[in-house]
């Protein structure tokens, strides 16, 4: 009996914590619904995306924030009257004027310039003097070589008409010689008397006298002749010595003239560096930061003076992607932007559905790292969708972005998630986009 009321009494416990009826209905569906659920995450689309930071900047590198340092060390001489952090400046306007450390500098140096420039004409007025001496001297030399030539053809034709002269003399003599001789021997027969031996004597005596004196006179030509040469000799190197010592006093002043040259190149530089210690604005911008800003400022080469922003003709955004990201980015991809101070509310996997977000295009990716592993992608507008003024969108302001990639399930996100795996991207077309493998030496 006892028994019997137990399980009665079971049985109607289990009946007061069972489920309703309609709770059972519910879980039932809900079950199903969740099921419907993972099974449709398996169809719906999903877009993947690369999260990047970063900062808008100038397209153009020379319209970004310049630093402008000090050329030389030097005092601060002027300061641009009313120049203030947030000017405007025009290119070429005077913002800083610096003046050596050494007094009157520049006017020492441009009167060493002016001396040079004296030094140098009395160099090329030598130059030309000296060459009409060269050229005189020349001329002079000619001349003398000419009448020296003449002296000894004169003589040498001189000797030539005695030499001419001399066989005829010989021959005289060697003839009254033999007639004496001829009559001496016949003389000691008796048949020439003894005066007219001496007459014959006398006759070659004669002779004699006039070969030896023909024989004087051709020697002494010959003498004559050579002191002649000698004298010529003697006169074409004098005539060439003065023409050598005007020729190296003209090449000794070319090269005063080509010192000279250098000397003024050499203080051209200095004065340019001059130049220099006038700072101008390089572009049209606003003055960010100035770094001096009272005369006699002491400053050494390198130091700070200002710094400008330019005016920017075109704004871009660098933001910088995950290095696991990067590989799955390429130029033309589309980017979704929010900058600060726009509020937008930017959807990861559905970006259509994004709002206050800016279009942008990638149009270049660094081929290194910052250092830290992350990589810069500079993206310009889409053509067709304008971003915010730049009177609103200034160089510096921050920006988020969002590269799109390709497209995947839901579920299939969640599972890369989980796992930590990279995006993945669509499958490029073929022929573009191929990398060449390289082949390795065996």
């Amino acid at each position: 009996m006892a028994t019997l009321r137990t399980e009665a009494f079971r049985a109607a416990s289990l009946q007061l914590v069972q489920s309703s009826r309609s709770a059972r209905v519910l879980a039932r569906w809900l079950v199903v619904l969740l099921a419907f659920s993972g099974i449709m995450s398996l169809l719906l689309p999903w877009q993947q995306t690369a999260r990047g930071t970063g900062t808008v900047v100038a397209l153009d590198p020379q319209q970004r924030q310049q630093t402008i340092t000090a050329p030389v060390k030097g005092i601060v001489k002027t300061v641009l009257p009313g120049l203030v952090e947030g000017a405007v400046v025009k290119r070429g306007d005077v913002i800083v004027e610096i003046e050596p450390n050494a007094a009157n500098l520049i006017d020492r140096t441009e009167g060493q310039l002016f001396d040079l420039n004296t030094k140098l004409e009395t160099a090329k007025t030598k130059v030309v003097v000296y060459g009409e001496m060269v050229e005189k001297y020349e001329q002079a030399a000619g001349f003398t070589q000419q009448a020296a030539d003449e002296m000894v053809e004169a003589a040498r034709e001189k000797l030539a008409a005695k030499e001419v002269l001399l066989p005829g003399y010989a021959a005289k003599e060697w003839q009254a010689r033999v007639n004496l001789e001829r009559q001496q021997e016949l003389a000691g027969s008796g048949i020439r008397s003894d005066k007219d031996i001496e007459y014959l004597k006398k006759d070659w005596e004669v002779a004699k006298s006039e070969l030896e004196g023909i024989q004087r006179e051709v020697d002494s030509l010959k003498a004559e002749l050579a002191e002649k040469g000698h004298k010529r000799e003697e006169l074409v190197v004098k005539a060439k010595a003065e023409v050598d010592y005007y020729r190296a006093l003209q090449q000794e002043a070319a090269g005063q003239v080509a010192a000279a040259e250098k000397e003024i190149k050499d203080v051209e530089v200095k004065l340019s560096e001059y130049d220099r210690l006038v700072i101008k604005a390089p572009c049209d911008g606003r003055i960010f930061r100035l770094h001096v800003f009272e005369q006699g400022q002491q400053i050494k080469e390198g130091d700070d003076l200002f710094t400008i922003v330019p005016d920017t003709a075109a704004l871009a955004v660098e933001l910088y992607l995950r290095g696991m990201d990067t590989p799955l980015v390429k130029v033309g991809d589309e980017v979704r932007l929010q900058f600060d101070g726009w509020p937008a509310v930017q959807f990861a996997g559905w970006p259509s559905v994004a709002v206050g977000t800016f279009g942008a295009q990638v149009v270049s990716i660094d081929p290194t790292d910052d250092g830290t592993g992350r990589f810069r992608i500079q993206v310009l507008p889409i053509e067709g969708e304008e971003w915010p003024e730049e009177r609103f969108l200034r160089q510096g302001v921050q920006a988020n972005g969002w590269v799109l990639l390709g497209q995947v399930t839901i579920a299939y996100e969640f599972w890369r998630q989980l796992n930590g795996f990279p995006p993945t991207v669509a499958k490029s077309e073929a022929g573009k986009d191929d990398i060449k493998k390289v082949k390795l030496p065996k």
